[in-house]
């Protein structure tokens, strides 16, 4: 049966027969009437199902907008997708897309969280991971990395406490003292047993054996190479709970998804536990070190109710070291970024698509996890397109 449609309008009202049926829309100003009048019209020459389909979206207030910011709608349901997919975008984020669109704001972090986001097999996941990162501080990388914080313990702390020392000196000099860090040097007093700072000019007008101290070396040259400084070069730090995990920035830290707990109900339970800064703020301490970290939408296991600020997940890469004194986190500049991730998520995305092509899941359920429901054509095309971006 052939489609057929009409309508009128009248200031900021109009109506619209489609295949017999009248509807009705009161438009915010007679600019936008006008608009939905022209579409109007424009598919009474032509009225494929495609073009209802449009009429149909603008007299969704949501779905309209979902429109103007490249977004597909489906009439019957109200449901909104990323062009070209078919998993469901959360309302919030449409709203939040919508937003960004208005605004002018860049749109590329946003749509690629969602692109990994489609990734997880979790519908509560992918429902409520949104809502959770605006509740909090959390923040997006280009890429749609979520930027997280880790609190870790020292796998050695009498060496390690000099890599503390250097991050929190270097920060103090560039950000409080506004100087050159190549113009301060690090010692160690004999009679404390502690690390000191001070400027180069001055060390090198003391008396080392009078004052009982050691030249330990050039703050800028010993924040360079960092690492050099660390007890543990593989792996300088590990968690609270076990004391097991060997941690270190620039490698991703993996947890097998079989072995977490999904159940939002829970809030501690297996997994990797991140979170915002409020979260590590109650689980760090002032001998902690605080990690950086990104974290793949996608890796994302659960979101406990009953905690807002943390969540659980199977992976995250710390990229750089953070101060805390027990009441802030100060962020420390480290020499890992993004694209140090990104290589490893296209490997990960490559063994994806082997998985999907041999008729398996890309990735596997967590414990309690909902049951993954869409198709696997669906899936390959999801990480096909992302690999594409990465490329």
């Amino acid at each position: 049966m052939k489609n057929s449609i009409n309508g009128m309008i009248g200031g900021k009202t109009v109506n619209v027969f489609i295949n017999g049926k009248l509807r009705k829309k009161v438009c915010d100003t007679v600019e936008t009437a006008k608009e939905f009048f022209e579409l109007i019209l424009a598919t009474k020459e032509n009225p494929t199902s495609e073009a209802i389909k449009n009429v149909f979206a603008f007299l969704n207030e949501k779905t309209r907008l979902a429109m103007q910011c490249g977004l597909e709608t489906d009439p019957d349901t109200g449901e909104v997708y990323l062009a070209g997919f078919n998993t469901p975008v959360p309302m919030t984020l449409v709203e939040i897309i919508k937003d960004y669109y208005d605004n002018g704001y860049p749109l590329e972090p946003i749509v690629n969280f969602w692109k990994l986001l489609m990734l997880n097999p979790d519908t509560r996941v992918r429902t409520s991971l949104f809502d959770f990162i605006t509740t909090h501080d959390f923040s997006l990388t280009d890429n749609g990395y979520m930027i997280v914080y880790k609190a870790v313990d020292y796998r050695d702390v009498k060496k390690d406490a000099l890599v503390e020392f250097i991050s929190n000196r270097h920060l103090y000099v560039k950000k409080t003292l506004k100087e050159a860090p190549k113009k301060h040097v690090i010692y160690f007093s004999l009679q404390d047993g502690q690390y000191h700072l001070t400027k180069a000019k001055t060390f090198a007008k003391w008396n080392v054996i009078e004052k009982e101290v050691e030249y330990v070396g050039n703050l800028n040259e010993m924040y360079t190479n960092l690492d050099d400084y660390s007890a543990h070069d593989d792996a300088p730090y590990t968690d609270w709970y076990s004391k097991t995990m060997k941690i270190k920035v620039g490698k991703a830290v993996k947890m097998l998804r079989t072995e977490c707990d999904a159940d939002p109900m829970q809030s501690c339970s297996y997994g990797l536990h991140v979170g915002a800064t409020n979260y590590v703020a109650r689980f760090g301490h002032t001998d902690s070190a605080i990690l950086v970290c990104y974290v793949n939408p996608a890796n994302v296991v659960a979101v406990p109710d009953y905690d807002h600020s943390k969540m659980r997940v199977t992976e995250y890469f710390p990229f750089a070291v953070a101060t805390y004194d027990g009441s802030t986190i100060d962020v420390v500049e480290q020499k890992y970024l993004e694209d140090d991730y990104k290589t490893i998520e296209k490997e990960e995305l490559e063994a994806m698509v082997e998985k999907v092509k041999a008729n398996e899941l890309p990735l596997e359920t967590a414990k309690k996890a909902e049951e993954e429901t869409r198709s696997f054509s669906e899936l390959q095309k999801i990480i096909e397109n992302r690999l594409i971006d990465l490329s």
